[in-house]
């Protein structure tokens, strides 16, 4: 009898019989009426034909409090590996039982590493509840470490190692031994000692097709567990049939022995294997080694003295010191003391930065010389360095859009390759009259030659060379696929202040009234973060002017417009003129970026700046006109200050006094004619962000700019996207070039295998070769 949940077979005295439903156990019959309950018996349907394994008991799991974050919003964000997952029906249900529950506002599980990420309100449901829930319906979740990840890649990559080691030895040794054969087959060789060497070769194939090529066996049981067919399932279908065919040639003493080509299939192959797992393991290594830059102790002032303490410990405003050598791991601002900072690990710039008091600075760079102190502006999980390392590890466990459908096509390609090496074999034995043993050589010369590895390979390999060189170059992709999102994009859409120009303005004329108190109108600017109000900041602080953290009330910031507050019942204004006009004050037009300042809607100060082009822009846009990209600008500045930058870079499209829904619905409505690459880096830019088709931000962007992009540029300079559209150009045409030589190498090579023209030994050197050329293909990108 068989399980109505689980589908294995068991005994009648077993049996748990509920409403003529039969289950092989309680656990069962609780998750199959849990699915029932919640309407999820599509769930069945789903899993056709494939079985589960039966529940376990529940409440088995451990606390894992201590590896939940907490979002800017206030909810709490874990990472969980979930355990038991058999095939995309169990994402399924896990995604659907879980979305379902209230109080869980994100999922996103990665069908491939199976790395769950749930952002949940712990006041509606706690992580007790949610590992209950995994429980409940037959599988098992623990916290994700990345320290247990590392380790598990280092013993895969060690055991991997000591299994390159052994098949490379062993095949060196039986191919002396070929050699001796081969030649004795021409000039005459007794058979006592053909047979002792047949032995000998038997000895040493045995340990490379049962211990090297224990892998393929373990994917193969796998598949054929799940009713699937993989290229690891004719890999190691086709070395079998061949030492067996060996062993029993070799003890009848009938026919040739094919020893030494299994031991080579199963070591070339494997060398493919190991390239893949040791271009992983350098993508992780990577991450790694960011994550081993954060983990460490700092310094706190304690109220008394300043004390080790670890960085995941430090709350927002405690006190850090930083001497030579240091390593920064939290964002903060100085306050005291100055120093030589080392930013290269950010942004590749060799030149030290000089960090005052009031100054900012970022975590991953390092003091050279000079000694600090400064109060921390944010968390340890939420510093610079944190949310690259998040955007590296999203952008590895993602996957591109042509891996996904290679993908399809070689789960259709293997089962198709295994009838045809069927069908080779038929032909040969009953229409060509051969031997049982030229029949069975052809036919598994099909099975090997035809195995996908280029094909499968052609995508991820290219797409893990292009994220490790764009590391180097210092740009960071969100996901894997928007390197081809990238390379097919036709219009860029630019905003103007800290994008096309520099972040910081220079002053070209302003006003400031005898009655002014330069330190409220100082403390009244620093409540923006726009760039204007840093260059007004700056201008103050150079002057000397003192800041004063006054209690403003009621304030609004309204983006691309201005600043509004109240300070001891007076009225502060501050902004460009339509936002003063707004609020009922007659001022004059300005052609350049502006602010104007007024107090109870009297004008005591007024700024007016010049943008200077950011570096690389005017080769930016010569770059993307000779690629027949069109450009605009959409700027929330006013229409002078627009026109004027649009002329110097020779754009012609171009739209001023955008607010932020404005650029929105306008990247909406080009996204329905052009594929739209849209860089902006400002919180008014996050909608055009998220609305284009791909978007790019600066480090220097806001925090929301930065969640909101797909790629993010750790050079403030434009330099860098002109790489970066190469980049993703070139590595859309290699990945093509890859998929195209591969098809045409199956279809030139399948036919020439079922004709017999080629043996079990070139079928596996033309195939790793395959692979090989792919790979080297693929490591062009770099250059």
């Amino acid at each position: 009898m068989k399980c109505a949940h689980c589908r294995l077979n068991f005994k009648e005295n077993q049996m748990i019989k509920k409403n003529d439903i039969f289950f092989c156990c309680k656990g069962c019959q609780s998750v199959y009426e849990i699915l029932h309950e919640n309407g999820l018996d599509e769930f069945y349907k789903k899993l056709g034909d494939k079985t589960l394994n039966p529940i376990a008991n529940q409440n088995s799991f451990k606390n894992y409090d201590e590896f939940i974050n907490k979002t800017k919003e206030g909810f709490s964000e874990i990472y969980l590996m979930l355990h038991g997952i058999e095939c995309a029906a169990c994402i399924w249900l896990n995604e659907k039982i879980l979305i379902k529950q209230q109080g869980i506002l994100e999922l996103d599980i990665n069908h491939f590493t199976h790395k769950a990420r749930i952002v949940f309100d712990e006041d509606s449901i706690t992580l007790k509840d949610i590992l209950n829930l995994i429980e409940s319906i037959g599988y098992k979740a623990s916290a994700y470490d990345p320290a247990k990840t590392e380790q598990k890649a280092n013993l895969l990559k060690r055991g991997f190692y000591s299994k390159l080691i052994v098949a490379i030895a062993c095949v060196m040794n039986i191919m002396w031994i070929a050699i001796a054969k081969y030649a004795g087959f021409f000039t005459g060789m007794d058979k006592d000692i053909k047979d002792i060497l047949n032995f000998a070769e038997f000895i040493l194939c045995f340990p490379v097709l049962f211990y090297t090529g224990s892998s393929f066996y373990q994917n193969a049981f796998r598949a054929i567990k799940n009713k699937k067919v993989n290229m690891d399932t004719l890999v190691i279908s086709g070395a079998t049939l061949a030492f067996l065919y060996s062993l029993w040639a070799m003890f009848s003493r009938v026919g040739e022995v094919y020893f030494d080509s299994v031991a080579m299939i199963v070591c070339f192959v494997f060398i493919g294997k190991y390239l893949q797992v040791f271009s992983k393991k350098i993508a992780l290594d990577t991450i790694d080694g960011l994550n081993a830059f954060l983990k460490n102790e700092v310094l706190v002032f304690n109220g008394k003295e300043f004390k080790p303490k670890l960085a995941n410990e430090v709350k927002i405003n405690d006190i850090i010191l930083l001497r030579s050598g240091d390593k920064i791991l939290i964002d903060g601002v100085c306050i005291k003391g100055e120093a030589s900072l080392d930013t290269s690990s950010l942004n590749g710039e060799n030149t030290p930065l000089l960090i005052r008091e009031n100054d900012e600075l970022n975590s991953a760079c390092i003091v050279l010389d000079g000694s600090i102190e400064y109060r921390a502006t944010k968390l340890y999980k939420d510093s610079k360095l944190s949310i690259i390392i998040k955007l590296l590890e999203l952008a590895s466990t993602k996957k591109a859009k042509l891996e996904s459908l290679v993908s399809k096509i070689s789960g259709y390609f293997s089962p198709i390759i295994l009838f045809s090496s069927f069908t080779c074999f038929c032909f040969w034995f009953f229409f060509k009259n051969s031997n049982v043993e030229l029949s069975l050589i052809n036919a598994i010369s099909v099975l090997i030659i035809a195995c996908p590895c280029a094909l499968a390979l052609a995508t991820p390999v290219s797409t893990l060379v292009a994220l490790g060189k764009s590391l180097k170059e210092h740009i960071i992709f969100k996901h894997s696929s928007t390197i081809e999102d990238l390379s097919k994009i036709n219009m860029v859409v630019f905003d103007k202040t800290g994008t096309l120009t520099n972040n910081e303005l220079k002053i070209s004329n302003f006003y400031l009234d005898d009655k002014i108190d330069k330190e409220e109108l100082y403390s009244f600017i620093k409540l923006s973060n726009h760039p204007v109000s840093k260059s007004i900041a700056k201008f103050f602080e150079d002057q000397g002017i003192i800041y004063k953290n006054l209690d403003f009330k009621e304030l609004i910031n309204i983006q691309a417009k201005g600043l509004k507050a109240n300070l001891d019942n007076d009225l502060f204004l501050g902004g460009n003129y339509y936002f003063l006009r707004e609020n009922g004050i007659e001022v004059q037009d300005f052609k350049n970026t502006h602010f104007i300042f007024a107090k109870n809607k009297k004008i005591l100060a007024f700024f007016e700046f010049e943008n200077i082009l950011r570096e690389g822009a005017k080769e930016l846009i010569a770059y993307l006109y000779n690629h027949k990209i069109k450009t605009m600008i959409l700027s929330g500045d006013n229409h002078y200050a627009v026109k004027k930058i649009a002329k110097e870079l020779k754009i012609t499209d171009y739209k001023a006094s955008c607010l932020p829904e404005d650029k929105m619905k306008i990247i909406e409505n080009l996204n329905k004619r052009y594929r739209v690459l849209f860089i902006g880096d400002g919180i008014n830019d996050a909608l055009a962000l998220k609305y284009a088709s791909v978007s790019i931000t600066l480090k220097q962007g806001s925090d929301l700019a930065i969640q909101s992009s797909d790629v993010l540029l750790l050079k403030n300079d434009l330099f860098s996207l002109i790489k970066v559209l190469k980049l993703s150009k070139n590595t859309y045409k290699i990945i093509k070039q890859n998929l195209f030589f591969s098809l045409f190498y199956n279809a030139l090579s399948i036919p020439l295998a079922f004709l017999g023209l080629i043996n079990p030994l070139i079928a596996a050197l033309s195939m790793s070769f395959s692979s090989i050329i792919v790979v080297l293909n693929a490591l062009r990108i770099k250059s």
